[in-house]
């Protein structure tokens, strides 16, 4: 028996709430519902602060500009709240130093390119584009890509920009 599996596609197509949840509805057809206690600021938000969201990081990620809260759908898939404020007096570097490499990858996280599609754009194994991405995370203190677009001033201009 055979069958073919489409491919996941875990990008955001709308986002919904409930009084204790909230839901994002995926291109591929999934929907992750995850507890609102999760996110505080979302939780303490007003209807309409919630109802003013957009799409960003390539369409991997949700931001809501009226209380600056960012998700990820790759986050919610992990099941990550987020976290908690008494990290220990962390403060992530405002520019921390990057490689070229690792600067190509940013932009390509950007331009919404999958792990896979990375590999094969900078002709690099999968599991070496994860190690770049775990590096990168853990230089800017951060737990999703959406956050390294955010905390890197030039991933903002990725569209301008082409990695070959």
């Amino acid at each position: 028996m055979s069958f073919s599996a489409s491919a996941a596609d875990e990008r955001v197509l709308d986002v919904q709430f409930t009084d204790d949840t909230i839901s994002v509805n995926l291109r591929d057809g999934r929907v992750i519902t995850v507890p609102l206690v999760w996110y505080p600021r979302l939780l303490e938000a007003t209807p309409s602060q919630r109802k003013n969201w957009k799409i960003a990081g390539g369409g991997y990620g949700i931001h809501w500009p009226d209380i600056d809260e960012d998700l990820s759908t790759e986050g919610l898939l992990r099941g990550a709240p987020a976290p908690r404020s008494s990290v220990p007096n962390f403060q992530p570097q405002a520019n921390p130093p990057l490689s070229n490499r690792e600067q190509q990858v940013v932009l390509l996280i950007a331009q919404g390119l999958t792990n896979k599609e990375m590999a094969a754009r900078l002709q690099i194994s999968e599991q070496t584009i994860r190690t770049y991405i775990q590096r990168m995370l853990r230089k800017l203190g951060t737990h999703d890509r959406l956050a390294i677009m955010k905390l890197v001033p030039y991933a903002g201009s990725a569209d301008r920009l082409s990695v070959k």
